[in-house]
């Protein structure tokens, strides 16, 4: 059997995490709008001005791709790095809660067709790897018997309201910073860290 590799990117799996996330999250929150923060953008002058008075709730998103051993294989294997696990865990700290999300798809058609989506709670004790059998008669209940993998919608919604803290803009923009730094092994902050690496998304909510 050929090691497991997958036929998109992470940012490819986003354009179908995004989205779908910010649907469940809006049944618990009023407001929710998802951003890719850059320190030169988001965390421009302006950006922290206009929001000068505002406290927001965050919730971070690491998109993990689909893997297939090969084309006849069904199954579908999540990984989740080490690196991704530190991110989470120095997230946590800030108060900015960090789930995985997967779009359960095994080509690009299905990927089209809004497919099921697993959104795995990160901490210390999530697994390395999950896998599904996309040829299960259901298998969005085969993948919610991993463990961490959040089983209802409303469960992920309470989730984030329970471990989410309220930070300004500033506050958040720096917690971002160190979420970075630690996930990638720096001592000290440089605009070209968020260069490569693991990237989250972050979701601002109210």
């Amino acid at each position: 059997m050929s090691k497991p590799t997958s036929f998109i990117c992470e940012h490819t799996a986003e354009y179908v995490l995004v989205p779908a996330l910010k649907r469940i999250l809006q049944k618990g929150y009023e407001f929710v709008t998802p951003i890719f923060p850059w320190m030169t953008r988001e965390g421009s002058n302006i950006s922290k001005e206009i929001h000068i008075d505002e406290k927001f709730q965050i919730l971070g998103l690491y998109p993990r791709r689909p893997k297939l051993a090969n084309i006849k294989n069904s199954e579908i294997l999540v990984n989740i790095n080490k690196d991704i696990k530190v991110g989470a865990e120095s997230a946590l700290k800030h108060g900015i809660p960090m789930v995985a999300g997967c779009p359960l798809a095994s080509n690009l058609f299905e990927l089209g067709k809004e497919p099921n989506c697993m959104w795995i709670k990160l901490c210390e004790s999530t697994n390395e790897s999950y896998r599904v059998d996309m040829d299960a008669e259901q298998v969005k209940s085969i993948c919610l018997q991993h463990e961490h993998v959040f089983d209802t919608d409303e469960n992920l919604i309470n989730y984030s309201i329970a471990n989410c803290s309220f930070l300004s803009l500033p506050e958040a923009l720096e917690a971002f910073k160190d979420i970075k730094m630690k996930s990638t092994k720096l001592e000290f902050f440089h605009p070209m860290s968020f260069m490569g690496g693991y990237k989250p998304v972050y979701f601002l909510m109210k």
